[in-house]
């Protein structure tokens, strides 16, 4: 019977770690659930999808396209293995965009974050 509820304590544990491993990142707002990387960028969308597809050419991502409005935005790209970027925008406030990112089918934190950091950086010129 200790046995048993050892285990169970062991991989509730482990539930626990794993939940919580997918949800943090180094960045302060930003989030990661379900291969989708998520966080607020202080312009508003129409400027942050301007960014985001130079973004992308900073990149070197193939077939971008890029559409947006005052109230959101988007911006799909591939990379050179074939992966769908995908950068949805939308108004989170008063200059303040929300930004999700989705490489791939189960996401890439490492390019999102490099997005990321090439959208705040062309938002400083714009």
């Amino acid at each position: 019977m200790k046995t048993a509820a050892l285990i169970l304590s062991i991989l509730s544990l482990g539930a626990v770690v794993s939940i919580q491993a997918g949800c943090s990142t180094d960045q302060p707002g930003a989030t990661t659930a379900l291969g989708y990387y998520s966080t607020n960028v202080d312009s508003s969308p129409d400027k942050v999808t301007t960014a985001a597809s130079k973004a992308c050419a900073d990149l070197n991502l193939s077939n971008i396209n890029s559409s947006g409005t005052k109230v959101d935005g988007k911006v799909t790209a591939k990379t050179a293995q074939g992966e769908d970027v995908t950068i949805d925008i939308a108004q989170a406030g008063d200059s303040v965009s929300k930004v999700t990112i989705r490489v791939g089918a189960a996401g890439d934190d490492a390019v999102s974050k490099q997005l990321v950091d090439r959208i705040k950086s062309h938002l400083s010129w714009l």
